[in-house]
């Protein structure tokens, strides 16, 4: 029986056909299980070339905003503060709108979120050799307690380099987390002593790594030599609170990537002044989601 195709729920049977298309239905299935779900590239449409382009991107924009050299990400042994200056990639490169706007990622990140989803913050992970883990938490923050188990946000992370195992240091995820609807408690959030079963998010580079916002997660100690190179996107519904404005992205991108500004939420209903000049239409992206969680 194919329900997606009787028109009773219009936006979830559009979802649910581009999960489809795209060859998805387990990863749909293990965001609704345990939260989250790895899509290789074979799926998502990308080749090493693309993945290349991204990680370099990447490497490139870290590179310049803190003013250090990273060197060859595949035997790197930085010691150099390499966390900082990381948010609101978008207007560096196109690489970071065709990230966005990649068809199998949205088809599942909309399965969260609704079709409404929006891109509110874009950042980036570089990571060299670490001795600690790094602590247990979730990203919905201000969520009210209890509300958590609908997700109200998503992290879908491109892994430009490998995480083959513990030895990468890649993300941590306590399976089915989300579920518990709160943020993690300060006695739970310490990965060695928690009285949760956390797993190793593994994935080839070039993959998408997809989890509800509700989802408890931290990362392990990188113990192999060279970078992790980690492309975070951090998407909402229209409710929330934006993390990047978007104000610094050229017009010229957003018209070479037609659908980009309503992907960053810049038609986005409110705020307003006196007077909305947005139409019905405009304001339904907005309103909708309140009777129904795929709009």
């Amino acid at each position: 029986m194919d329900i997606a195709a009787l028109g009773s729920s219009p936006h979830l049977d559009a979802i649910m056909k581009e999960i489809d298309e795209h060859g998805l239905k387990e990863h749909a299935l293990d965001l609704a299980a345990y939260g989250f779900t790895v899509v290789p590239p074979e799926k998502l449409g990308i080749d090493e070339q693309w993945t290349g382009r991204l990680r370099d991107a990447i490497m490139r924009v870290c590179e310049q905003r803190n003013g250090i050299k990273l060197g060859d990400w595949r035997t790197a042994e930085t010691t150099e503060k390499i966390g900082g200056n990381s948010w609101s990639l978008m207007k560096e490169d196109d690489v970071f709108a065709e990230a966005a706007m990649n068809p199998a990622g949205l088809a599942l990140i909309q399965f969260l979120l609704g079709r409404s989803a929006m891109l509110a913050g874009l950042t980036s992970i570089v990571k060299a050799q670490t001795k600690d883990y790094f602590h247990l938490h979730s990203d919905q923050h201000g969520i009210a307690l209890g509300m958590g188990q609908v997700a109200q946000l998503c992290n879908a992370s491109w892994l430009t380099t490998d995480y083959i195992d513990a030895d990468d240091g890649p993300t941590i995820l306590v399976p089915g987390s989300f579920r518990n609807g709160r943020a993690v408690l300060p006695h739970e959030n310490n990965p060695e002593n928690t009285p949760y079963h956390w797993v190793h998010l593994t994935g080839k580079a070039g993959s998408l790594a997809i989890w509800h916002g509700g989802v408890w997660h931290g990362s392990s100690p990188r113990k192999r030599l060279g970078l992790r190179v980690t492309l975070v996107q951090v998407w909402m519904r229209r409710h929330m609170q934006k993390i990047n404005t978007w104000d610094d992205v050229p017009p010229d991108m957003l018209e070479r990537h037609p659908g980009l500004e309503h992907l960053l939420g810049l038609d986005q209903t409110y705020p307003m002044g006196q007077h909305n000049p947005k139409t019905r239409a405009e304001k339904d992206v907005h309103m909708l989601p309140g009777t129904d969680p795929f709009a």
